[in-house]
């Protein structure tokens, strides 16, 4: 059975903070160690009416890959709960900043998938993951399409400016 203290310290050492770590197996045969998590917040933001969301429809285990630990495979199975709005009375799934969307990885996991395959080859990348050729290349272009998506996005420097006014620096209005 796992200790207060062992799920503790699994939870520092895979610094999800979106998620609680509840369970913790291991394989060692198979190299593998497998962590279960259940999100933190209780309630979801409708992304359809941007109402809170309490009531839960449903829950499913999402199995996800992630870095690998002390020589060994990782995965986490996430509880992904699926809320029922009250307003609109739609139904959705919360998503985490740590889940990749639209593959079964962690964000840091495709990250350093990104970075060992940069100038290389995604297959080799893959391949140190366990992670089949087909499914590294998928992930790998996925992940850089948001990565551009998000590098697109310009922060605002300044609000009210006209342009005449930001070239002449005549200080009208203050830049952000």
């Amino acid at each position: 059975m796992d200790t207060d203290k062992e799920l503790e310290a699994v939870a520092s050492l895979l610094d999800l903070p979106e998620f609680e770590v509840v369970a913790v197996t291991r394989d060692r045969l198979r190299k593998l160690s497998r962590f279960t998590l259940i999100p933190k917040a209780s309630v979801g933001l409708c992304p359809h009416c941007g109402s809170l969301c309490d009531k839960r429809h449903r829950c499913h285990d999402r199995v996800v890959r992630d870095l690998p630990i002390s020589g060994s495979s990782t995965e986490l199975v996430v509880q992904m709960w699926q809320f029922e709005c009250g307003h609109c009375g739609r139904f959705h799934t919360p998503r985490f900043a740590a889940l990749a969307e639209g593959a079964h990885a962690t964000e840091r996991l495709l990250g350093r998938l990104a970075e060992l395959a940069g100038p290389g080859d995604v297959s080799l990348a893959g391949r140190f993951f366990g992670i089949p050729e087909k499914t590294a290349e998928e992930w790998y272009y996925a992940y850089l399409k948001r990565r551009q998506s998000q590098a697109d996005l310009k922060p605002v420097r300044s609000l009210g400016i006209d342009e005449l006014s930001l070239k002449k620096d005549t200080a009208s209005s203050a830049p952000c």
